[in-house]
């Protein structure tokens, strides 16, 4: 890769994280993009045959606790200027903390919210002093204030992922870092049905516009991907 801006798209195989990835190309930047399974990911290895030496496409699990360290580990040395962690589940079909089980609750919690966390952490000796930006996607669905009702696993999940990014935030100070929480909009995507109001490329081209807008602010926000603050 050559001395463009280096950023990092956690979960890229596709909707909006390969969106994401697109955008983020066609403005400038090189971009390692994971995906679970790359040898599936037809879509991302096109995008990356398309740009030769602009996408790294590289293997990670978010379930996978060892994996994620060892992800980490693998950029020592490497110099992160924006990243989006982007994985994550609708968890269990029910939907309902009556019908619940551990275990289901648990992969829930860990990939939408203890994994991102523990990846961000890890990351935070990579990402540029200053400048860098760590981004979460999260949803408005995880806002304690505006909880309507409804979904409310997935809702737990991300309002733990809101909490959690908060407390990384005090951690990450004494390197002048910023951090997103970034609502990406209800997208047409394979979790967001095919009625969802925004698409995947106004989701994306927003979400980039926010993150690289975001250099050297030095603070922790929970915006959509138009910028504009949600409540906690």
């Amino acid at each position: 890769m050559a001395d463009n801006p280096l950023a990092l798209v956690v979960g890229a195989n596709r909707g909006i994280g390969l969106g994401v990835v697109r955008e983020l190309v066609g403005r400038g930047c090189d971009v390692i993009a994971t995906a679970r399974a790359p040898e599936a990911a037809t879509a991302l290895r096109d995008l990356a045959a398309a740009h030769p030496g602009r996408v790294e496409v590289r293997a990670l699990d978010m379930a996978d606790a060892a994996g994620v360290d060892a992800f980490a580990a693998s950029l020592a040395g490497r110099t992160l200027d924006s990243v989006l962690i982007n994985a994550g589940v609708a968890g269990p079909a029910h939907r309902s903390a009556n019908a619940a089980t551990m275990e289901e609750t648990g992969a829930l919690m860990f990939v939408n919210a203890i994994a991102p966390i523990r990846l961000g952490r890890a990351l935070l000796g990579s990402m540029r002093k200053d400048t860098g930006v760590l981004g979460f996607t999260s949803s408005v669905m995880g806002s304690v204030a505006l909880n309507a009702g409804g979904h409310e696993l997935y809702r737990a999940s991300k309002a733990a992922l809101n909490s959690l990014s908060r407390g990384l935030f005090a951690e990450m100070r004494s390197r002048n870092l910023t951090l997103l929480t970034l609502h990406p909009g209800w997208v047409r995507t394979d979790m967001g049905g095919s009625g969802a109001p925004v698409s995947v490329d106004e989701s994306a081209a927003g979400m980039v516009t926010v993150l690289l807008g975001a250099a050297g602010s030095r603070r922790h926000a929970f915006l959509d991907y138009q910028g504009k603050e949600i409540a906690w």
